[in-house]
């Protein structure tokens, strides 16, 4: 059995999805000012089967993903709030997400999530002849599996305890038990997979309408502001043929932002994003503030610092969008 510990700290957000999302595809921002301090603990217990604890320690963040091909994850969240798929939650919840599925939320600061990363094969070669059926209907759902939302269950508080005593070893501690160790978090994944999939139970049910409207309504404001111009709420009302206060509501529920709000943290990750690429004089910066929806200057470098805690000048220190 090959195993591995290690330990790492992320202060950018360009590193969190390299580094920390294992086997995702996402979109990841600041969606609120203040630094921001995520620290990871990883651990290979076998082929195909690995856990990791990320822990928010400042700041927020969104992000915005598809789980990878052939993958299953199993997550335990607990946060002083998290916005997952549409629901705020401020409890404990387990979830679980297949190939394909959409995992969304944004997450302030204390949260923790512990996550099993689980190959397909692995999981289908552990569970029930019932359970690959009711796993299989589940992954061959159209538009790819729904990320399932729990609360933590005795199946999956037992679950969770093993993987937080094993990550909790020191590196380079006696592995004599490894094995059997590795065969009993397959054993309980297992279980908590035919758990998750054999329940009608959904006690997370948030308006899938308001979701998707919130989710396009964020696509429309990522897209590159000079093709459109000036984009504002009524402008977007009338895109998408709905009211100002769905609009509002929508957002609320999925970030917790109103649309000026949320429309000015996506500004400026685009502005922050030009100028790491491409840094340029006061003039130019200037320029570039103005095409992203910023006419006043004075303000738009207040809310550059405040989000990232540097002024958006040529003179930035090197990595001082990592903070």
């Amino acid at each position: 059995m090959t195993r591995s510990l290690d330990t790492t700290s992320v202060t950018d957000p360009d590193h969190v999805a390299p580094r920390v999302l294992i086997g995702w595809r996402p979109r990841v921002y600041r969606l609120h000012p203040g630094p921001l301090h995520l620290t990871r603990r990883y651990l290979q217990l076998a082929a195909g089967v690995s856990a990791q604890e990320t822990r928010l320690l400042t700041g927020g963040l969104r992000i915005d993903g598809h789980i990878g091909p052939g993958m299953l994850k199993i997550g335990f969240v607990r946060s002083s709030e998290i916005r997952i798929l549409g629901s705020c939650v401020r409890e404990p919840f387990m979830a679980l997400a297949g190939a394909g599925g959409r995992l969304n939320f944004s997450t302030m600061f204390p949260g923790s999530a512990l996550t099993l990363h689980l190959d397909q094969e692995v999981a289908l070669q552990a569970i029930s002849a019932n359970g690959v059926f009711l796993l299989t209907q589940w992954l061959q759902g159209g538009g790819g599996p729904e990320t399932l939302l729990r609360p933590v269950t005795r199946t999956g508080g037992v679950l969770e305890k093993l993987l937080r005593r094993l990550l909790a070893r020191e590196k380079g501690e006696s592995g004599a038990a490894e094995l059997i160790e590795a065969e009993e978090v397959i054993a309980a994944s297992a279980r908590l997979i035919e758990e998750f999939v054999g329940s009608a139970e959904e006690p997370f049910t948030p308006s899938r309408r308001r979701r998707d409207l919130a989710l396009t309504v964020e696509g429309l404001l990522w897209e590159a502001p000079e093709k459109k111009g000036r984009f504002s709420l009524d402008d977007a009302a009338r895109r998408l043929k709905c009211s100002r206060r769905s609009i509002q509501l929508a957002l609320q529920e999925e970030f917790g932002l109103g649309f000026v709000a949320l429309k000015r943290s996506i500004r400026l990750q685009q502005v922050h994003a030009i100028l790491r690429q491409n840094p340029e004089g006061a003039a130019g910066i200037g320029r570039i503030a103005k095409a992203h929806e910023f006419n006043h200057l004075g303000r738009f470098a207040g809310h550059y610092r405040e989000m990232f805690g540097v002024l958006p000048s040529l003179e930035r220190p090197e990595g001082a969008g990592a903070v």
